[in-house]
């Protein structure tokens, strides 16, 4: 990192990508056990869905065994989900994006702060990427990820305040540690209050749910890491993208049907995580072209 020389830069930029392979393997087991309720995610080791067979360490290898296997259990020969692979490959690449920013990111910045930043991020992925396809599997966004995620946010803002620190509240707060505090909760509290005025101003217009309560503890936890500001546009964003979705569902289909809404605040939290600055610079040059066409239409 800001210490490293350039071959333990490239060592530790290959180990997040692997790291991503073998959490992302994790995050199969959280995806399946999570909204099932039959069985820790700690134990019993890994099997076959459709013969029930514990699967051998070299058999459960992330991405290479599947591979290996065609696709298939190497016992009754039944196809495993492609599902799986595709987690593995999504969290790698996303560790790999993230380890690239730890180390040439923040290059002027100590070394634990670019590996607190990272391992803050590699959670908050991790916790993005199982909370996606349960919600797309079983239309729920699971407790034991938002609460939990609500908490871990606060206390990673209080132990690492520069994950907060353009934040207004800090020109009001001089303490650094209380101030990324008081700004992770305040991001929660706009997160999760935006979401359910939404849902109960749909309920009353719709006159059914528009919103679950899931979505709300969701984004009270985007907001505890992102702050108000960005989870406020993790809203605008997960919204636009909704909305090309749906209109391109109805075209293609006639139908709408049930839409779920957290993959698409994945999306949001992902885009703003990893590109504030570009998300920033896009919506200053649209705020300009808009005032440009307002003042011109005036005169």
């Amino acid at each position: 990192m800001g210490f490293m020389d350039p071959r333990q830069q490239t060592v530790f930029f290959v180990f997040s990508g692997l790291l991503g392979l073998v959490v992302g393997s994790f995050l199969n087991v959280c995806i399946f056990r999570l909204p099932r309720n039959c069985m820790s995610i700690v134990k019993p080791r890994s099997r076959c869905p459709k013969c029930l067979t514990w699967i051998a360490w070299y058999d459960n290898l992330p991405v290479v065994s599947w591979t290996i296997l065609g696709g298939k259990c190497r016992h009754c020969k039944n196809p495993i989900s492609v599902r799986y692979t595709l987690v593995e490959l999504l969290t790698g690449v996303l560790f790999l994006y993230a380890g690239w920013r730890a180390i040439y990111g923040w290059e002027s910045t100590p070394g634990w702060r670019q590996g607190a930043q990272f391992a803050i991020e590699a959670w908050f992925v991790s916790a993005l990427i199982v909370s996606t396809f349960i919600d797309l599997e079983f239309r729920i966004l699971p407790d034991e990820i938002t609460l939990s995620g609500v908490i871990i946010g606060l206390a990673a803002s209080a132990a690492c305040p520069f994950l907060h620190q353009t934040d207004l509240v800090h020109s009001v707060i001089r303490q650094p540690n209380f101030a990324a505090l008081t700004a992770s909760a305040l991001g929660a509290l706009v997160g999760g209050g935006s979401i359910y005025l939404v849902g109960a101003l749909g309920k009353l217009v719709f006159r059914k749910e528009a919103m679950g309560f899931g979505d709300v503890k969701y984004m009270a936890m985007v907001g505890a890491v992102l702050g108000w500001r960005g989870v406020l546009l993790t809203f605008m964003i997960a919204c636009l993208w909704g909305s090309v979705y749906g209109i391109g569902k109805k075209i293609v289909t006639r139908e709408m049907g049930y839409v779920p809404f957290g993959p698409f605040l994945s999306v949001g939290a992902l885009t703003m995580l990893f590109f504030t600055p570009e998300v920033n610079r896009l919506l200053e040059a649209y705020l300009d072209w808009n005032h440009r066409v307002i003042g011109g239409l005036v005169r």
